[in-house]
């Protein structure tokens, strides 16, 4: 008996094992059909299309679209343009604890490691000198350098386009910001001594927009150049697998050069290049803006522009957290006191740094008002196990830091109580060598002031022997005639 298997019939061969049909090779054959390079493939009977049931998640039936939560961008909430999380990662970058935090990190991994008693109090103490220095930084900090720095945006596009609608121009550049007078700026005070704003150069922007359009138009030759070879290429035969196989490779290949002909996107982790586009196209609503567009140089600019706003406030608001105020934790109010202190020192009014202040206050409350509904918002979503499971974890975290807290009392008053009986002990060292000095002060004063009197005493006796002795008395004229009579 053969053990060889008999031959699969012929309709089983021929027969296609059914795979997943991708959406890119059918756009691109539809592409290449639109160009007419093959025919459009014949629509497949459904009957013939292999069908598997979506198979439901583990945990039961899968979540409809409608139940699907959708998470809510917090700029959007808050409408404002400028990403807070992004100026959040800025400020902690530029207030320059990255270097002492990984300091921190190391001490504390050897504090794990170290049995000896003494090393371990070193290792503590230098750990807490450390995170002395260290400056945190609030959630509604972020909140208010995103306000200022969409403010400051949104005023540089306007102007920007106000100043190319006054030269006749469509398209913003860099130069339209700083022509005229842009001192007049509500914001100028924020960005005057910024790198990027101060040391503006309109020969090199010149250059540097004549190099990008020589640049643009090459690759628009290109392009152009290699779309008419395409089109010079024969037709391929009319089906097939070839055919289609081809028209795969140009639809792709078409797709390739479409996605090269978009932007070159500049947005990365740490620039605002997405974030100002947003704030033009909220720009863009007004009416005599809605026409203008803006170069890609600008949208550079303007996001080098935020990085260093930033990087300044940071840096000042550094100094009144340290300097000034003594405290750890920067908030708004540091925030704020920065903008009145650049604007009041360029002259402007009460009112117009209230038009800026009054902004950060508003997003701030709103931004609190947020968050609090939020948690509203969860604690009611929650059943009452979970309530109950939510509720002794607060109470776990409270007793936690009470024993913290009274801890630290109880080193406090032992500090103190130490310091204390140091104090005392140094005043009971103080006490005879001060009641010394202060009762030989005393002796000598007496002293002095009986040495005074007998001198006085002496001083009035000598001026009395010298009155007797005078010739003119008196006095002396009568007894001298007593003794006259007395001889006669």
């Amino acid at each position: 008996m053969s053990t060889r298997a008999s031959p699969k019939p012929a309709a089983a061969k021929a027969a296609p094992k059914p795979t997943a049909t991708k959406a890119p090779a059918a756009r691109a054959t539809a592409a290449a059909a639109s160009k007419g390079l093959v025919s459009a493939p014949a629509p497949k009977p459904a009957a013939t299309a292999p069908t598997k049931a979506p198979t439901p998640p583990a945990g039961g039936a899968a979540e409809s679209p409608a139940t699907k939560k959708t998470r809510q961008q917090l700029t959007n909430i808050l409408h404002i343009n400028i990403s807070q999380a992004r100026c959040a990662t800025h400020l902690k970058q530029n207030l320059g604890d990255e270097e002492t935090e990984a300091g921190i990190k190391a001490l504390r991994a050897e504090l794990k490691d170290t049995k000896d008693a003494g090393r371990v109090a070193e290792i503590k103490a230098s750990i807490a000198a450390l995170a002395k220095t260290l400056v945190r930084v609030s959630s509604d900090t972020s909140i208010a350098t995103a306000v200022v720095c969409d403010i400051l945006v949104k005023e540089l596009l306007r102007r920007g386009m106000e100043q190319a609608i006054a030269s006749d121009r469509k398209i913003v550049e860099v130069g339209h910001y700083h022509d005229g007078d842009p001192s007049s700026m509500l914001c100028y005070p924020l960005v005057s001594k910024l790198p990027s704003f101060a040391g503006f150069d309109p020969d090199h922007e010149e250059e540097l927009r004549k190099k990008r359009a020589a640049a643009n138009k090459a690759a628009k030759d290109a392009k152009e150049a290699k779309k008419a070879a395409e089109e010079k290429k024969p037709a391929p035969r009319v089906g097939g697998k070839a055919a289609a196989a081809k028209a795969a490779a140009l639809a792709a290949e078409a797709a390739e050069e479409e996605e090269e002909e978009g932007e070159v996107a500049e947005h990365t982790k740490t620039t605002f290049f997405t974030y100002v586009e947003n704030a033009l196209k909220s720009v863009k609503k007004d009416p005599p803006y809605s026409t203008m567009r803006v170069s890609n140089r600008v949208r550079e600019d303007l996001s080098t522009i935020v990085t260093e706003a930033l990087a300044r406030l940071a840096t000042l608001s550094r100094i009144i957290v340290q300097g000034v105020m003594n405290v750890r934790t920067m908030n708004a109010d540091h925030i704020k006191a920065v903008v009145r202190l650049l604007m009041v020192d360029e002259g402007r009014s009460d009112e117009q740094i209230a038009h800026v202040i009054d902004q950060i206050d508003d997003k701030v409350d709103m931004f609190h008002s947020h968050v609090k509904s939020e948690k509203i918002k969860k604690a009611a979503a929650l059943d009452p196990d979970k309530k109950a499971e939510v509720e002794n974890k607060k109470l776990e975290a409270d007793l936690l830091r009470k024993k913290k807290q009274t801890e630290l009392a109880k080193k406090r008053a032992i500090e103190q109580a130490q310091k204390a009986k140091t104090l005392t002990a140094e005043a009971s060292a103080l006490a005879p060598i001060v009641a010394a000095n202060q009762a030989a002060a005393k002796a000598k004063a007496e002293a002095t002031a009986v040495a005074k009197a007998e001198a006085a005493e002496g001083d009035a006796e000598a001026t009395e022997g010298d009155a007797g002795a005078h010739p003119g008395d008196p006095a002396n004229e009568l007894e001298l005639s007593d003794m006259e009579a007395l001889l006669n």
